[in-house]
């Protein structure tokens, strides 16, 4: 990304007002009815949404024009709560796309993490500043997810601050100076005066906090002034109860939230919502499979069908996630059907007599001699049987090469691996060893960092890894990452799968909300080693898969040649030494 020296009102006023005047322009009922064709059953937290960015631009267009912002509302920002799969990004995206608001989406969860590249609050705000200055004077909006995890736990039970503080110039509104973080840079100037600021968590347990509050102080139903016992509400009347107070007692710093404007609840979907977004809405998962069928190809789900997969998402509390896993198989298999067999025009989604979901084709008239017409699979609602790929529950997708793993393992023998992986560090140091390979040839330097964050993430998750059967060996880790680059379904790959087991767990999000209550899954090496990979996921598709290939490339080379094997003990040694030496302690861990 190029540097932007200056991103303010100063360089463009009027066509920042030109720009927001015309998104101002449009009627905000107008704004509202066009963002429900995308978002189904998030009317009241999508009218308020929008109401609050109205607000903000207003304030945008009066600073725009001169008017001292003394003389205004403090700068725009507001939190939005809501469960996972509630819907919170998808708002969010939809409100941009349809007011034509520049969104750049930031994860605050890899910002806790100390001491990395790219995860400082003044680096993502680089990032903003590099959209601001390439645009047409519209205003940014910046969606800070997963912003919960700016508050950590400690091991006493009480929580720690991380990187809070740095946000409180930003939502100030006032011109930041940005210094340089890497050679190469230069200072960045970003008028945050034209950043909209929304910040977006589960918050996992702040309902208690709520029901206390609403205990010592009673509740009053709005409207008719009765007495309701808090224990009585069910978790999103309680959020929907929730104020900035509570943001204090959950763990932020009182003047951060006290630099937000409003507290937006996102509830979870209802059953009825989730089965319009599977059929009756205008961008159900019917229509949209339809379209992708082409002119003259249909698809149909059934009621019951659509009844079926409804219950399963809410039921599975991954919301409309869970409705495109369960879909996807059924996708698929029209789409090649319907595509190699001129003789079928439609597909039917629907439920067998044995209660499972089945896909149905129907033939022209003309269509020659007898063709079996029904695919049933069986579908996965009690948690049991196959998962979304068949496979029985709690199999791996992931199947080792023996071979791979023998030859590799074989070529290092002698080199001590285990005592260089035993803590994080060393597996940090052993990942950026195995993607420094002086004879790659490079393309793109991208590649070799998305290497080095591919085999720390591998390295540092089978060092956690709960099944005692994986061992952490170099052969392993060239084996798993194999699979790296293999998608599967809707962009999941075979090591989605590795990382996060069934598809259910739903990739990074939920099993850090799994880990608040279970503790096998919250470990400091696991959350290092996601966290790493994390940010592998947000480099280009064509980097990740050359960083794969390189990422493997040396271990294979060292079971060809004795030389090139030398080489690779002779690295694992040295930093197996360097760990030695540095003492990072810890005790080893028991593979």
């Amino acid at each position: 990304m190029s540097d932007v020296r200056a991103s303010g009102f100063g360089t463009d006023a009027g066509g920042s007002v030109e720009a927001i005047e015309r998104m101002l322009a449009r009627p905000r009922d107008e704004v509202v009815r066009e963002c429900k064709r995308y978002v189904v059953g998030q009317d009241a937290a999508l009218e308020e949404v929008v109401g609050l960015t109205y607000s903000c631009l207003q304030r945008m267009e009066m600073r725009a024009r001169g008017v001292d912002d003394l003389d205004l509302p403090r700068a725009c920002a507001f939190m939005l709560s809501g469960s996972t799969a509630s819907g919170k990004s998808f708002i969010m995206k939809v409100v941009a796309k349809v007011m034509g608001l520049e969104l750049v989406s930031i994860d605050c969860s890899g910002i806790t993490g100390a001491g990395w590249v790219g995860d400082s609050v003044s680096s993502e705000l680089r990032r903003v500043a590099g959209v601001m200055g390439r645009g047409d004077g519209r205003p940014v909006l910046a969606f800070w997810d997963e912003a919960d995890k700016l508050v950590r736990k400690t091991r006493e039970g009480g929580r720690s601050f991380d990187s809070q503080g740095n946000f409180l110039k930003l939502l100030d509104g006032g011109r930041l100076e940005l210094a340089p973080e890497a050679q190469g840079q230069h200072e960045v100037t970003l008028d945050a005066g034209r950043v909209l600021n929304v910040f977006a968590g589960a918050f996992m347990g702040i309902e208690d906090i709520v029901r206390k509050r609403l205990l010592a102080g009673g509740l009053a139903v709005a409207g008719d002034g009765d007495k309701v016992a808090p224990g009585l509400l069910t978790p999103d009347e309680l959020r929907s109860r929730m104020n900035l107070q509570d943001l204090v007692s959950w763990g932020f710093m009182p003047e951060f939230v006290g630099r937000f404007g409003a507290v937006v609840c996102v509830p979870s979907l209802s059953c009825e919502s989730l089965r319009r977004i599977v059929k009756g809405s205008e961008r159900s998962l019917e229509r949209r499979v339809s379209n992708l069928l082409g002119a003259g190809r249909g698809f149909r789900i059934t009621d019951d069908a659509a009844e079926k997969i409804a219950h399963e998402a809410h039921a599975s509390g991954l919301g409309a996630r869970r409705i495109d896993q369960i879909a996807n198989h059924f996708e698929a298999e029209a789409t090649v059907r319907l595509h190699a067999d001129p003789d079928v025009n439609r597909a039917t989604l629907g439920v067998g007599e044995d209660g499972k979901l089945c896909l149905a084709f129907d033939f022209d008239e003309d269509a020659a001699g007898e063709k079996d017409a029904v695919v049933c699979v069986e579908d996965d609602v009690a948690g049991e049987g196959p998962d979304a790929d068949g496979l029985p529950a709690g199999v791996s997708r992931f199947e080792p090469n023996e071979r791979l793993i023998s030859a590799v393992d074989g070529a290092v023998a002698g080199a001590r691996w285990s005592e260089a992986a035993a803590t994080p560090e060393g597996r940090e140091l052993l990942a950026r060893r195995l993607a420094h390979y002086q004879r790659w040839r490079v393309r793109d330097t991208r590649s070799v960092t998305g290497a080095e964050l591919l085999l720390e993430a591998v390295i540092g998750y089978l060092a956690v890894n709960r099944d005692p059967d994986m061992k952490q060996t170099l052969g392993n880790v060239c084996a798993l990452l194999r699979f790296a680059g293999i998608g599967m379904r809707d962009g999941w790959t075979y090591l989605d799968t590795f990382f996060f087991g069934r598809v259910e767990v739903c990739g990074l999000r939920g099993l850090e909300e799994r880990a608040c209550s279970d503790p096998a899954y919250c470990s400091c090496d696991a959350v290092r080693a996601l966290s790493c990979y994390r940010r592998y996921l947000e480099l280009p598709q064509e980097v990740r898969t050359e960083a794969a290939r390189l990422a493997e490339a040396r271990a294979e080379d060292a079971a060809e040649s004795e030389r090139e094997a030398a080489w690779l003990r002779a690295d694992i040694n040295a930093v197996a030494d360097a760990v030695d030496k540095e003492g990072f302690g810890g005790a080893p861990l028991i593979f």
